[in-house]
């Protein structure tokens, strides 16, 4: 039981931490609260990070239910999945500041009453590629064990590192003119580009594994 937490955790940490990337999150979240006071800050990083929390945790206890209802398999899932990890991997590996250009929300957003919801848990914390993921390690889970203790633990392991990543990604942000200014442009490109070769990596595998068990479901029938 312990060994199928241990082993679910870190392999979803390490997955979550290149997909939301608090590396490049933090530059955003100090442009958007580069006019208020550290206290303030701080309670805007709390904030989101707790909407960002609540929504994957939906995602991953109900996204599974969400595809089997629109007839969509959890090997095409897996493989489209895989494809969208693998564009931002590519794109966070080749062009780091297209990334960033693709993160960062439109002129307007600060200007907004609540930015802790929009644009920092959605879509910055809590995107298309985190709610992917967790919807994948979720679905494995379900799959690599057969019992439901082994299982059940697999899967805290998944939330708990959503919620380990969410934590780090408060702290970057409580700290986010510091780091940005300490990394400097070609410190965090560096940091971002080998966060993207990893997900690169990682989302092949995603890849292969659909194909794989969507032609072998495919020839079983």
């Amino acid at each position: 039981m312990l060994t199928a937490f241990l082993t679910s955790f870190v392999a979803a940490f390490v997955t979550l931490f290149i997909v939301i990337d608090p590396v490049m999150v933090t530059p955003i979240f100090a442009s958007l609260t580069r006019h208020d006071e550290p206290k303030r800050q701080r309670m805007i990083a709390l904030s989101a990070a707790i909407i960002a929390a609540g929504v994957l945790t939906f995602f991953a206890f109900f996204g599974q239910f969400m595809l089997h209802h629109l007839g969509i398999t959890m090997a095409a899932f897996r493989a489209a999945g895989g494809l969208l990890l693998f564009l931002m991997g590519f794109r966070m590996f080749f062009d780091p500041d297209e990334e960033m250009d693709a993160k960062r929300p439109g002129p307007k957003a600060s200007s907004r009453d609540n930015i802790a919801f929009y644009p920092i848990a959605l879509p910055l914390l809590a995107g298309p590629g985190a709610i992917a993921t967790v919807m994948l390690l979720m679905g494995d889970n379900r799959e690599r064990f057969a019992d439901s203790v082994n299982q059940m633990a697999a899967m805290a392991g998944v939330l708990a590192s959503v919620y380990v990543t969410l934590i780090v990604g408060f702290v970057f942000m409580s700290f986010a003119a510091r780091i940005s200014s300490a990394l400097g442009r070609t410190g965090m490109n560096m940091i971002s580009r080998l966060l993207g070769m990893l997900l690169m990596a990682l989302s092949t595998q995603y890849i292969f594994d659909g194909i794989r068990v969507g032609v072998l479901e495919r020839v079983g029938s």
